[in-house]
């Protein structure tokens, strides 16, 4: 699918890619593109945003109507220092209270989140009181249990 869109062989050269609606759930191809800067995948059954942390130049990330369930997988955005645009509303992840502070306290350089220009006072309040989200892999590493082992 994404081969034949982009006509390319060499996915380091795709600067924009746009497969929404295309029903994908697996966007590993994404680890290949490290140049993309503008990403259209909204409309589709995408549930991570893992593959979205190796694409440096993304700038502009479309990814509305997916199926993106928890919040915390936007801490796979925040090494992305050109993300200026981001569309994940109509995720089960955008139902959440307090998702658009969440959101822009982990990203605080975006200048849109989902279709709405994102106001400096915004950013200073989300940094003030919006949840602060925690990446997956941080969530995975902490320990199973607690258990104390007899003596």
């Amino acid at each position: 699918m994404v081969v034949a869109r982009t006509r390319v062989s060499d996915f380091s050269a795709v600067k924009k890619l746009n497969c929404w609606g295309t029903e994908l759930t697996d966007v590993s191809i994404l680890r290949k593109m490290m140049n993309v800067e503008v990403l259209s995948l909204s409309i589709n059954n995408i549930n991570t945003l893992a593959d979205f942390q190796y694409c440096h130049k993304l700038q502009d990330l479309f990814i509305r109507r997916n199926n993106i369930k928890d919040l915390n997988e936007v801490c796979y955005l925040q090494g992305l220092p050109n993300l200026r645009n981001l569309w994940l509303g109509e995720n089960p992840c955008a139902e959440k209270e307090g998702y658009r502070l969440a959101v822009l306290r982990a990203l605080p350089n975006l200048e849109k989140l989902d279709d709405k220009v994102v106001l400096p006072e915004e950013v200073q309040t989300a940094m003030a009181i919006g949840r602060p989200l925690i990446h997956p892999l941080e969530m995975d590493a902490s320990p199973q249990s607690d258990a104390v082992t007899p003596e």
